[in-house]
């Protein structure tokens, strides 16, 4: 059996792929496997994968039409051999010990995977990007140099950093998990799944891939898909209700209604109308089963409640944020009319103390 299994999704990334290749093929620990999909690329991708291939017989290619990343992702897992699944992307690199300080880790700590940092680099000016969310300061000051499992973590589970370069994962243990297929953002599902099943995870606190931020990537840029945010925290719902862990459910609706409407409010106007109908059919599709929901029903924000209902009842994209922006105006006159009368509560009080002061015999005898 192979120590790694490395799985490279290849869709368009002609530019970047040999990078790629040349550092995975290059890798410290020889004894890998290395399958490569091409997800329907349209660029030269696949005679560059040929190429590489000719020369080095641990690379095994696999073409098919274009399915996304959860879909070749998942037949990576379903070839892979090696002990440890490693998931790479087409247009990044690793460094070059990377495999082999991952699995002699994961081997002493006999660990269910292990997490690492990733480092942002701007492909243009090859500067670095970084925050705290790819590199999880919080992280590595709860659990120092432990091994850990969810029960350590969770009140920040729903913070760690979600991207599948940054795991290194035993076979065994992802033999059941799946990425969902067809949608952007199909890491969470599978991520927040391992966290919560896994009984040994083990922080790396050093950088060993390398994520090149593009003008082009798809991250990168506005479409109609951000939606599929959506889709995705209903899995999540779903997944963290499984578990039992409804603590969560206030951070995932927050991403369904705040997050969407944040989409949608900084859209360009040509996008509006096109994304308020793929919104208000997405909140039909799940609209039911949210509504049967404890929470949803007694605990939901009213602003989210109000967002929810106004893309139900509005026929076109103006109507709909013309409702919200009324709504939050009002909010807004509210919590003015609020902080008012506490300011004249408070000037009153003040009112009172002062004229206390004035009527004691101290105070008249200052005044002289």
């Amino acid at each position: 059996m192979v120590k790694v299994s490395v799985i490279i999704p290849v869709y368009n990334v002609e530019n970047y792929l040999r990078e790629c290749l040349n550092h995975i093929t290059n890798q410290s620990l020889r004894d890998i496997e290395i399958i490569c999909i091409n997800d329907g690329s349209t660029d030269d991708s696949q005679n560059i994968l040929n190429e590489f291939s000719e020369n080095d017989s641990r690379i095994q290619i696999i073409s098919q039409k274009n399915q996304g990343l959860g879909a070749t992702r998942n037949k990576g897992i379903t070839l892979a051999k090696g002990e440890y699944v490693y998931f790479m992307d087409g247009d990044d690199y690793l460094e070059l010990t990377a495999l082999e300080e991952l699995y002699k880790i994961s081997e002493k700590y006999n660990l269910d995977f292990a997490m690492f940092k990733l480092n942002n680099f701007n492909e243009t000016t090859k500067e670095t990007a970084n925050n705290d969310y790819y590199t999880m300061p919080y992280l590595k000051k709860r659990v120092e140099d432990r091994v850990f499992n969810y029960s350590d973590v969770k009140d920040i589970a729903l913070k760690l950093a979600v991207n599948s370069p940054g795991n290194f994962f035993k076979r065994e243990f992802i033999l059941d998990l799946r990425f969902p297929e067809g949608l952007l953002y199909e890491d969470n599902v599978f991520f927040t799944q391992a966290l919560f099943k896994a009984e040994r995870i083990y922080f790396y606190d050093k950088f060993l891939y390398n994520r090149r931020i593009r003008d082009d990537s798809l991250s990168n840029k506005f479409t109609i898909r951000s939606l599929d945010t959506i889709d995705i925290t209903d899995l999540l719902l779903d997944l963290t209700g499984a578990y039992g862990y409804i603590q969560y459910k206030r951070e995932l609706y927050y991403r369904i209604f705040h997050n969407i409407y944040s989409i949608f409010e900084n859209a360009p106007d040509e996008y509006k109308p096109e994304l308020f109908m793929e919104m208000k059919s997405r909140y039909l599709k799940f609209g039911k089963k949210w509504q049967k929901d404890d929470y949803f029903k007694n605990n939901l924000a009213k602003r989210y409640k109000h967002i929810y209902s106004s893309a139900l009842q509005s026929h076109t994209s103006e109507e709909f944020e013309l409702r919200v922006k009324l709504y939050d105006k009002k909010m807004q006159i509210a919590k003015l009319k609020k902080e008012n009368r506490k300011l004249k509560d408070k000037t009153e009080k003040i009112k009172k103390e002062n004229n206390v002061i004035k009527s004691t015999k101290g105070f008249k005898y200052i005044i002289r």
